[in-house]
Order: C-alpha cells, then structure tokens, then sequence
C-alpha cells in the first residue's frame, strides 16, 4: 500500500472514532428520560356555568438540553386549545401538547379504602357464618345417622326409649333453630356485600376514567430549578347554578338575600381547599357576533366531470394548506420564549365574576356543593293583599327593591319569614321588573268579607236596551296587635264591544284601571278596627242580546 494512502486510512479511522465518542457523548442529551411532575399545585379555579378554567403551578429540575415536562393527573377533558403556560428559568418552551394517558391507575380515594375494608370486613364474617351453617348441618347429619338404639336385632325397652327420643327432639330442634338464626344472618351479611360491592363497581368506573398529560417540551441552557404556571379550560362535566334564600325577621325589617351557588364537576381532577371564582360566562359559546354576508345568485353551471377507472369524480380543487402551514412553522424552529406568555383577564357588562375568599373542597363525585357567594341587605315595603272574590283570606306580600343592580343568575329561591319557612319562588332577572314581588303567607287574623247587595243589584230595561246592576259590600277587619297596611282588589268588566256600557257609579275612594277594570283599595287600618268598602257598577247593553261572564 502507498505510504500516502495507509496514512489517509489511518486518519479516518481516527476520525470515525472521535465522531463515535461525540455521538455517545450527545446521546443523553437528545434522548433523556421526560420530567414526571404530578403535584402541581392549584393556584385558583374559575367555574363557568358550563365547565371550568385551572390555574396551576409547578417546579421542576431540568437537566441541560432538550426535553420533556409531563405534568400528570390532570383532568381528560382539556380543551387543548385553551392551554397557557409560562416559565421561570433558563430554558427556552418548544412546545406545549395535551395527551390522554389511558395508562396511568389513578389512586385510590379515601371513599374506596373505606368501602374495601368494609367489603373486606363483611367477607370475614359471613365466611364465619357459612361455616357454622356447615358445623350445624353435619351435626344433624350425625345425630339423625346415629338414632338407632339397641341394634338392628335388639329391642329397646319403653322406659329406654322415651329419654332417648326426649333427648333427640331436643337436640334436633336446638341445631334447626341454630341453623335458623345463622342462615338470617347470612341473608342479611349477602345483602350488604351486594351494596357495597355495587357502590364500589360505581366508585371503580370512575377511578378508571383516563387521565390528561400537558406535555412540554423545553430547550435549557443548564441543569437546573424552572417553574411553570398554566391553565387550562376544562370543556364539560363541571357547572354551577345559582339559588337564593330570602330571609326577613318581620314587617319592619329588610330582607337579607343569600345568594348561593350548587357546584358539581366530575372532571378527573379533585380540588381540594383550593380559591374559586364562579363566572356568569360560558367559555365554550363563541363570543363573536355572527356575520351577514351578501346573498349572491347565479346561473347554475354544471361541475365538469372526469373519469378515474369507472368511475366519475368532480375535477379536483385547490385544498386549504393550513395544517401544512402549521406544520412548516414547528419544523422551521418557531420557539415561545418562556418568559413571553401572558394571560389577560377581562371583564365586561355581560358576564359577572364572583371570588370566594374562603377555600373549598369540591371532590370529582359527581355530587352537589353549597357555596355561599354574598349576602346582600334589601329594602322591601309590606303589604297584606286581598282578593275575596278568589279567596277569602288576607295574604302578606314583600315588593322587594334594589337587587337589580347585584348581577344575580336566574335561580330557585327558598322564603323565610319569621323564622319559618314560607316556600319557594324563583327569581330570573331576565324577565323581573326592578321592583320582585314574594308572598309570605295566609294571615287569619285579618278578616275580609265580600257580600251582593241584592236590593241595589237588578236588571231594568229602558227602551231597546237592558240595564244590570251589581253592588257589593267589602269588610275587612284587623285582628291583629299592630296596624297594618292592606291593598283590597276587586274588579268591574271590560267590554268588547261598543254597544256594551260599562258605568261605575260607587268606588269608595278606589282607583279604577279602565283598562283592566282593576279596583284597588289602599287601606291603613289600626289594630282591632274595621273598614268598609262599596263598589257599584251599571252594564247596558242591547236586550236581544245575552252577556257572556256577567
């Protein structure tokens, strides 16, 4: 060989060496094993009336190079897109994914160790039990194959006889009753294994839900500390709605709202004494107005048609390149630095927001929790309404005012009175006036009569037309130890017709709606007195004709 080629030999193998050295050496840097992180911290939740927003954090220990952060444990029901991270610490985001890990067992909660050991419990004693039944039988089985007295050939004198069958009656009752009472209990052991064993096949399935994985891949300059705080928007199985108790201690008294909310989530995820935040948005309904666009007619043009095999197809036409384009940008190396992202908070006149400063526990069960968001103190004006012509008793009412203005949620409302409970109602600001009407109840103690005064009311005719006429007296006493204001209703008719007359001729003081035909009587009455009303109306109306509701 040519000194000059056994020399250029000799320097490439050196060379493949020392190329073999740096690829080992580069090795744990361009495939390390991915950074676990299961305890991320909750920061705070916001609960939308139709899923959830986390905020979390987290520290990690980066090794130098590029590699993976698995944050674990987290809820399978991500919306990938709404995933907003940032980071402290030298190393550069290359990118943020969302992953279902249908892998992981999840750890068992505290309700299932329970049960287990209850089941575990349960077992033991009815295997006791099953085997003292076993005892009992082959007890039986014994004596009964044991009952013959004296041998087959031998005989058996009667005063030998009666102790014997004595004994053996005794015996055999004692072990059926025993059997008896031990076949009960098993009865009853099978009953609770049953339930219990249906509560945990319950409780398993929702252990065995699937996991999500937010999975970061980072580029850090040095081993070291980096911390991450990101969010994400949980898309279903947790909402809130809102409910109210209405609490007034008497007619003197404002009202004291207590505006609530039920939270319920099943979300993979257990909050536990975490800060939350309820909000009347709902992240998951676009929020841009819809777009009219021009309404463009043409002639109808036929789709030119090719042939591929036997079979005809449309010409083929431009596709839409941006899952293409996307892709080009992660291979061209677009990097978020970790110090870049930012989360903007908004708030505006359609949503409102409510912070819980007092931590919460909401576990993911499924069930309802009760969480108090405010106390509001409202003005309401008492008033005893009456209707005798529907109902002969005097009802207390509250016209509530000022909660427009508190950003409410429709809801079922609980009513308190007096310290008693009245009933329910449902408030829905949507559809409320400023002023929220609630009755508190019957009063007995305030008496209203109603009576037709026959010697005022009669028919008459006069010419072609004929004349009705209607009169009644109202008394209403007050029974009670206080004055008390009252509103008396009544009502004369409304025609329909222009040949139909209405007239009134006696209101005793009252307003006269002549569109509804409302009388209304406002009355102050002290404690113990008695109030007299009259009303008395005319309808004329053509004598060949007949009136409907009169």
């Amino acid at each position: 060989m040519h000194p000059e080629h056994a020399k250029s030999e000799k320097s490439m193998k050196k060379f493949a060496r020392m190329l073999a050295a740096f690829c080992l050496l580069q090795l744990p840097l361009l495939a390390q094993d991915p950074v676990w992180v299961s305890n991320a911290d909750i920061k705070d939740v916001r609960i939308y009336q139709n899923g959830a927003m986390v905020s979390r954090t987290a520290k990690a220990t980066l090794n130098s190079g590029v590699q993976e952060v698995v944050f674990d444990g987290l809820s399978p029901y991500i919306n990938p897109q709404s995933i907003m991270l940032k980071g402290t610490g030298d190393a550069t985001i290359l990118s943020v994914t969302f992953q279902t890990n249908y892998l992981k067992e999840k750890k068992k909660s505290k309700e299932v160790q329970r049960l287990e050991g209850d089941l575990d419990s349960l077992s033991l004693r009815l295997q006791q039990v099953r085997n003292k039944i076993a005892v009992l039988t082959e007890t039986q089985s014994l004596l009964t194959a044991n009952k013959s007295i004296g041998g087959a050939n031998n005989g058996v004198m009667a005063d030998e006889l009666e102790p014997m069958v004595d004994y053996f009656i005794k015996k055999m009752g004692e072990l059926k009753q025993d059997q008896l009472e031990e076949q009960q209990k098993e009865k009853k052991l099978n009953e609770q294994v049953f339930k219990l064993q249906q509560q945990l096949s319950m409780l398993r399935a929702k252990n065995d839900q699937p996991t999500g994985n937010i999975i970061v891949k980072v580029n850090a300059g040095a081993r070291g500390m980096a911390g991450f705080d990101f969010s994400y928007v949980i898309q279903s199985n947790v909402s809130w709605y809102a409910f109210y108790d209405l609490k007034a201690k008497d007619v003197n008294s404002p009202f004291e709202l207590v505006y609530k909310a039920k939270v319920n989530q099943s979300s993979g995820e257990d909050w536990n004494q975490v800060k939350l935040s309820l909000s009347t948005g709902n992240p998951s309904i676009g929020n841009d107005r819809p777009v009219l666009y021009p309404w463009m007619l043409n002639y109808y043009m036929p789709v030119a048609m090719y042939k591929q095999g036997n079979v005809p197809m449309a010409a083929p036409a431009m596709q839409e390149m941006s899952v293409a384009a996307g892709a080009r940008d992660m291979e061209d190396g677009k990097k978020a630095d970790m110090k870049a992202i930012e989360v903007t908070v908004s708030q505006n006149a359609l949503n409102a927001s409510f912070d819980i400063m007092t931590p919460y526990t909401i576990p993911s069960d499924g069930q309802e929790y009760q969480v108090e968001i405010q106390k509001y103190n409202l003005q309401a004006e008492y008033n005893y309404v009456a209707i005798p012509k529907l109902d002969a008793d005097a009802f207390l009412t509250a016209k509530i005012t000022g909660w427009e203005d508190l950003s409410l949620s429709p809801g079922g409302a609980n009513i308190y009175f007096d310290g008693a409970y009245v009933g329910e109602s449902y408030l829905n600001p949507a559809e409320s006036n400023d002023t929220l009407e609630i009755s508190l109840g019957r009063d007995k103690r305030i008496v209203v009569k109603r009576e037709k005064l026959k010697d005022l009311s009669g028919n008459k005719l006069f010419g072609g037309n004929k004349e009705r006429s209607l009169s009644y007296d109202f008394t209403v006493k007050n029974g009670k130890k206080e004055a008390i204001s009252l509103i008396l209703l009544d009502q004369v008719p409304v025609t329909m017709q222009k040949e139909i007359e209405v007239k009134t001729e006696e209101l005793s003081g009252a307003e006269y709606n002549t569109e509804t035909g409302e009388i209304k009587w406002k009355i102050q009455l002290p404690a113990g007195e008695t109030a007299k009303k009259r009303l008395t109306f005319k309808v004329k109306y053509p004598k060949d004709k007949q009136i409907m509701g009169l």
